[in-house]
């Protein structure tokens, strides 16, 4: 599962990206609302973690605009107001669940671990481009009945690309989607990872436009 934590305390939101990490979620952690507009058109998650006021403006204000845009996908609000018209003004406006600050580490995640069983009663999500199969919710890769296996890096690169075939994507941009925003790169970091893929699911699907970036191939 996919998550992305919006969080602007350091200390909190590298403690929880940990703590989610540690029981085998994917998790992306940004600090403004800016760069989580950046992350949701980048990716796709199945579950988001919002706190409520953050540098440039507040969580509630995002989760209102994802909603008016048709996205589905669970939140849980994390805040220090303890008030029952702020818990409504959040849950109105859309979110899935509430935690105030401070919050106990485990009841946090259990609360995660129900709106994702909440969330995986939904259909698998398949990527289709040509004979290439891509299962976002299994991490699976399909090429003419033969099925691949990537890294963890690998796959994140891959599904990057997939999501908006065609579109070129610049190699700070997959640094981002792989090392979930806060954490350093080597130099050659992206360009070993589409060297990796090409091998495995054929260089023709993957294209490099010197200067810009990479894109998949839409054909």
């Amino acid at each position: 599962m996919h998550i992305l934590l919006v969080e602007d305390d350091h200390h909190i939101g590298a403690s929880l990206q940990q703590a989610l990490t540690n029981q085998g979620y994917r998790c992306d952690w940004v600090q403004t609302v800016s760069l989580a507009k950046s992350a949701f058109e980048m990716s796709q998650y199945h579950l988001a973690i919002f706190d409520w006021m953050l540098p440039d403006g507040s969580g509630v204000s995002l989760l209102q605009e994802l909603r008016k845009q048709g996205a589905e996908l669970p939140v849980l609000m994390l805040t220090a107001r303890t008030a029952t018209a702020d818990k409504i003004v959040g849950l109105d406006t859309g979110a899935d669940d509430y935690i105030t600050k401070p919050f106990d580490l485990d009841e946090l995640l259990a609360r995660v671990r129900a709106l994702s069983r909440r969330q995986s009663v939904t259909p698998s999500r398949q990527q289709v481009i040509g004979d290439l199969y891509i299962d976002q919710d299994q991490q699976l890769v399909t090429i003419q009945d033969n099925s691949f296996t990537l890294s963890a890096t690998e796959f994140a690169v891959l599904q990057a690309l997939a999501e908006k075939p065609g579109r070129y994507l610049s190699k700070a941009q997959l640094e981002r989607v792989v090392y979930a925003w806060d954490k350093a790169v080597t130099p050659n970091a992206i360009e070993a990872i589409i060297s990796r893929l090409r091998k495995k699911i054929g260089s023709e699907r993957l294209i490099t436009l010197r200067g810009v970036g990479y894109a998949m191939e839409t054909k």
